[in-house]
């Protein structure tokens, strides 16, 4: 049994070396977090960033999430969240298999290079699903690109867009009452990142627990037109 994650917040494979808890450790082309009694499969973009995590097995992300938590802030989302596609790096080399009877899984081409094979027992009808890389004859599954879930907002402006982020802050705080966190911080591209805590998310399929709500500013120059 496998789980993929992906990082809610920028996360530096080199800031996550600095943890003594666990190692950061080559894994073949990829690299892995090993703690004293689980390791987590790592993928990295081409700028050094975690962009995709995942378990195999026994292992056991508690043994390593807590520490970048408290060291770095950054959390996780698994495959099992409604927005876990969002969180998708265009470096990313994780896709979706969907299986005959409806059933879906992920994987990642490093899993195809090396051969892993993909299986699920129902046992409410005895049946097995398959997926086999290397043999297409022992496969009841295909390939389904991941699409973004999260619809496309065109700010006309800077105003447009503080209009809109207050108007959503002010509603999150008089849902839930206090003060709220927010943390930033701009990367080495110049992008600033905002993570607002304990919020609740608007999206209608949405149970209403606690989350981190994440953005990311860039300032972008089109034909001489300032836009975000």
């Amino acid at each position: 049994m496998s789980t993929y994650y992906r990082p809610r917040t920028p996360l530096k494979l080199d800031d996550v070396r600095k943890i003594k808890e666990f190692d950061v450790e080559e894994d073949g082309e990829d690299w892995g977090f090993q703690s004293k009694d689980s390791f987590l499969s790592v993928e990295t973009n081409s700028k050094g960033y975690v962009i995709d995590v995942y378990r195999h097995g026994a292992n056991n992300v508690d043994d390593i999430f807590p520490y970048i938590k408290t060291e770095l802030g950054v959390s996780f989302i698994s495959e099992g969240e409604i927005n876990y596609i969002d969180y998708r790096d265009e470096d990313s080399k994780v896709y979706m298999l969907r299986f005959e009877d409806g059933s879906t899984c992920y994987r990642t081409k490093s899993e195809d290079d090396s051969g892993v094979v993909s299986l699920q027992y129902r046992e409410d009808t005895n049946e097995t699903n398959i997926f086999d890389p290397n043999d297409k004859d022992k496969q009841n599954a295909v390939r389904v690109d991941e699409t973004s879930m999260t619809e496309s907002i065109p700010f006309k402006s800077i105003q447009h867009l503080k209009d809109s982020l207050c108007r959503w802050l002010d509603d999150t705080v008089e849902k839930l009452g206090g003060e709220r966190e927010v943390s930033s911080n701009v990367d080495d591209d110049g992008k600033l990142h905002l993570m607002v805590h304990d919020v609740v998310m608007t999206n209608p399929e949405d149970t209403g627990d606690e989350q981190h709500y994440y953005m990311t500013i860039e300032q972008v120059d089109w034909k001489g037109v300032s836009n975000v």
